[in-house]
């Protein structure tokens, strides 16, 4: 099997061989799991671990990156230590290999120091495979004369975007963890996983975590069946909005809250409104998490209204809905929450409801707060400048006229680079009436514009009138405009969402400019907007004037 390597030192990739395993990790996937096939990137990876390689693997939420250490880590005589920011997590993960039959073992806070002692023994005696361990466990005096103690085969790091100093999620103690690798009397295997690097950010976890030229798994960034919105609308409006979503669409859904009190106050609000629903945050008592979380996770409450406290690690594949109340610091953090809807591959919904006051808030936090974490004003600069940078691109996403999907891709490095392409399944490529404010609250969103062209005299071409003629019968067919970019692809007769099922094939205008350039339309249209002639509606809809004014 051909895998690419990272050279930590120069960033250059280049490709190499490992054996090709899939027979022998099929059958044990099946015994263990009894799924019978892999996901995207998990045979690669288990490929490169159990050929004595290094890893980092950059999967999205849900793709199962789990199993890409657990499988190698149920080899007998092996112990792995897995390194995670996350104890509900860590704790679940734990149950679950236990009941497959894989001696596994937790050390947290709550593991008295008896307990520690019998785990430790358990695993010097070959009675353990997986160990879990947050990483400020690593540096503890017992920790470091077991590990002194013990031969580790692997080490897995999750979450390793928490290495990055620029991050909301960074741990000083991921820092460290290269360290402690190098101190062991025998180094073993590192695998490096997170759902948030972009390009050019994993060869700086990878250097930070001291990986030795790693193989390199990406499988993509794009959850196709996940619809992306952004709406724009003022805080006092925002309560009657997420009340009327959250009844109106059936299965289980995550609000994110920026503040605690938030997530009371809308929990009792959806409460109140006949919704099942229940506030979670860090404050929260340990066993008040776990009745919270395991309620979720059976179907009650229905809806969560949480701080980023919540979600990471907790795996409810059909969570149909998450709306969050305000814009996170980054589109690191946003693609994270996002993430936790569809889980199970179904159709699934992500909401944005911002202002441009929320970003104010953020950089007040920003300046009072990035970088506090570390010692070196040099690093704190740096920290916030970097902070500042990716509150920019949450804001450019909050704004954007384009279509939301290639814009998450394009900054994650996985997107075409196209302003113009459209994925039919997002807010500025479609309109969907239960995004519209309007039906939910008295709120009023500012709508979306089109890019301001230098003012010309309007001069009529012949391909004026079959772009008005399809917008106008497409508005009366559907009710609504759609967006530029499925109104040029119409146009050229090319098929897509709501194309030969609502009739618009047989729209007048449809695929008249067959022959004529995607740019030359997209100039035409530019052209009929600044003559008044068409106009942007919600949602960045094209709509002809004249009908709007009827």
């Amino acid at each position: 099997m051909e895998l690419e390597f990272l050279d930590t030192e120069t960033g250059d990739t280049s490709k190499g061989e490992v054996p090709d395993r899939s027979e022998a990790a099929g059958a044990q996937l099946s015994r263990a799991y009894g799924y019978d096939s892999f996901r995207p990137g998990q045979l690669e990876a288990i490929d490169a671990i159990l050929d004595g390689r290094d890893l980092i693997a950059v999967m999205p939420t849900g793709s199962g990156k789990s199993v890409c250490y657990q499988l190698p880590a149920m080899r007998p005589g092996t112990l792995t230590i897995v390194v995670s920011p996350l104890r509900a997590l860590m704790r679940d993960q734990v149950g679950a290999l236990r009941k497959r039959g894989v001696p596994a073992a937790l050390i947290d806070s709550g593991v008295t120091p008896k307990r520690r002692r019998d785990i430790y023994g358990l695993a010097a005696d070959g009675g353990l495979r997986i160990l879990y361990v947050a990483p400020e466990r690593l540096f503890s005096d017992d920790f470091a004369e077991f590990a002194r103690t013990v031969r580790v085969d692997l080490i897995a790091v999750d979450e390793a975007h928490c290495v990055l100093q620029w991050g909301s999620d960074f741990r000083p103690s991921y820092m460290r963890i290269g360290g402690f690798i190098a101190g062991l009397p025998t180094r073993p295997v590192v695998a490096a996983f997170t759902a948030t690097a972009t390009k050019r950010q994993v060869p700086e976890i990878a250097s930070a975590l001291g990986l030795d030229r790693p193989a390199m798994i990406g499988t993509g960034f794009d959850r196709p069946n996940i619809r992306f919105d952004s709406i724009e609308l003022r805080p006092a409006a925002r309560e009657k909005f997420i009340v009327g979503w959250a009844r109106t669409h059936e299965g289980g859904g995550i609000v994110y809250c920026n503040a605690i009190r938030r997530c009371d106050e809308l929990a009792e609000r959806l409460r109140e409104s006949g919704v099942d629903a229940e506030a979670f945050y860090a404050p929260l008592a340990d066993g008040e998490k776990a009745r919270i979380q395991d309620g979720f996770l059976a179907g009650s409450p229905r809806v969560i209204c949480a701080t980023t406290a919540f979600g990471m690690g907790v795996d409810k594949p059909d969570v149909r809905w998450v709306v969050n109340d305000g814009p996170c610091e980054s589109l690191e953090a946003f693609y994270q929450e996002a993430g936790r809807a569809g889980r199970d591959g179904r159709a699934a919904r992500s909401v944005m409801i911002w202002s441009g006051g929320d970003f104010l808030d953020w950089k007040r936090r920003i300046a009072d707060n990035a970088g506090s974490a570390l010692d070196d004003p040099g690093g704190r600069a740096r920290a916030r400048d970097a902070a500042f940078d990716r509150l920019s691109a949450m804001s450019r996403y909050c704004e954007t006229g384009s279509c939301l999907r290639h814009t998450l891709l394009d900054y994650f490095g996985d997107g075409s680079g196209d302003g113009s392409a459209c994925c039919e399944n997002c807010g500025n490529c479609t309109y969907a009436a239960d995004c519209d404010p309007d039906a939910h609250s008295q709120g009023r969103r500012r709508k979306k514009t089109a890019e301001a062209v230098p003012y010309e005299p309007y001069e009529p071409e012949e391909a004026d009138g079959a772009i008005v003629s399809f917008v106008r019968a497409r508005q009366g067919i559907l009710g609504h405009g759609c967006g530029r970019v499925k109104t040029i692809r119409s146009l050229r007769g090319e098929t897509g969402e709501d194309v030969s099922d609502r009739g618009l094939d047989s729209a007048d205008g449809y695929g008249a400019l067959a022959d004529m350039d995607e740019r030359d339309i997209a100039d035409r249209i530019a052209a009929l907007v600044a003559a008044g002639i068409l106009a942007y509606g919600r949602y960045h809809a094209l709509i002809d004037r004249e009908e709007e004014k009827e």
